[in-house]
């Protein structure tokens, strides 16, 4: 039991240890699939970095604007086939995977269609809209026997896979709280479609974040959510930047911090305490963080190999890939996503509201939520 000498902030010091080697890196896949791509945006030439990183062929590319898929098929696979409908691409039965990275709206078909035709589908994040539909989708993939994953790339960044993995792992023992405070600048989304999203941070953004609370928290469930949004002065962009997140959970609690309007300062800190010891992640941003591990024997930093992107994509695809192989469910599967988007839905009405929100009672994120 801790005295009255050990009541202070500062930290006890510790010896550095070796750290212990988990599996933290993307798998490796022996059985490659090819895959397919529909929707051809931005983001998609940071999926098509990670599949060329795992050694994976993407044969098929479609899109509303045919010179999106034009302009992927050419730089990574000359050899490929562009299509003019989704129908077309789904008819390939050299595709056996699915890449859909459209928005929501238009995923629900787009999901469905690919799962009637017996295809794997890898959809973009954030899932769904609607929780109910998620389910609806989910079903169906199992009723039809194929595997339906989420994008939620973010689980294999380096730090955050790594924790995970020590989680997993019992290193730090029953977890009983998690911090996370990120602060950076997000004033680029002026002038494109995303500074038309008034819950852009809680919704988009933070989708990440709920999603890697679900996996340090293992099997509990989320109780209720406490959300708030701030208009930040100074900010150049239309939706507010920043927003806090509390998620309750028996026995821990969780607070994230987002502060979207830093153009100086920019940092991305978690901390999670658990019973037997505790592990810290800090960097200047995504791409660069340094983790730390402390028990009773001391504190160990891993030397992490790899970054977010492309390691994410890799990793997102790569489990997919191995849970086909295997025969069971994806961890980062339909059913087990819809439980982050739950906290985030959850989070949204709250800060709507302005009271906590059950966890599950959000089913829903409503048209004013996302457009102005």
């Amino acid at each position: 039991m801790a005295s009255t000498d050990d009541y202070t902030i500062a930290a006890k010091e510790a010896g550095l240890i070796d750290a212990p080697e988990l599996a933290y890196r993307p798998s490796v896949v022996e059985k490659k699939m090819k895959l397919g791509l529909i929707g051809c945006g931005g983001i998609t030439e940071q999926h098509m970095k990670g599949y060329e990183q795992g050694g994976y062929e993407v044969v098929a590319f479609a899109d509303l604007k045919h010179e999106n898929a034009v302009v992927r098929r050419d730089t990574y696979n000359p050899q490929g086939e562009v299509y003019a409908t989704h129908h077309e691409l789904l008819a390939d039965e050299e595709v056996e995977i699915v890449d859909i990275a459209t928005h929501p709206a238009e995923r629900e078909t787009l999901i469905m269609d690919a799962i009637k035709a017996g295809k794997h589908v890898l959809s973009q994040k954030p899932f769904v809209l609607d929780l109910g539909v998620g389910e609806k989708l989910a079903a169906l993939a199992e009723e039809k026997r194929v595997k339906l994953a989420v994008n939620q790339n973010g689980r294999w960044a380096p730090h955050v896979s790594y924790m995970r993995k020590a989680i997993e792992a019992g290193l730090i023992g029953d977890v009983t709280s998690i911090s996370m405070n990120v602060a950076w600048d997000h004033n680029w989304v002026v002038g494109t479609a995303f500074n038309e999203m008034p819950h852009l941070v809680l919704y988009d953004f933070a989708i990440h974040w709920f999603d890697m609370v679900n996996c340090y928290m293992g099997d509990r469930e989320a109780k209720r959510v406490y959300g708030r949004v701030c208009e930040c002065y100074g900010q150049e962009a239309k939706p507010p930047l920043g927003a806090t997140a509390i998620v309750e959970y028996e026995g821990a609690q969780v607070t994230m911090l987002f502060d979207g309007n830093a153009k100086f300062g920019a940092r991305d800190t978690t901390l999670i305490i658990g019973t037997k010891g505790a592990l810290r992640s800090e960097g200047p941003g995504l791409g660069e963080q340094i983790v730390t591990l402390i028990t009773e024997d001391g504190e160990a930093r891993p030397e992490l190999e790899g970054t977010w992107f492309p390691d994410g994509f890799n990793g997102a695809v790569s489990e997919l890939m191995l849970a086909v192989e295997e025969e069971r469910e994806p961890t980062h599967g339909a059913r087990d996503n819809l439980k982050s988007l739950a906290m985030a839905f959850a989070a949204i009405e709250s800060s709507e509201k302005g009271e906590a929100v059950k966890v599950g009672d959000a089913r829903k994120i409503r048209p004013e939520w996302l457009k102005y």
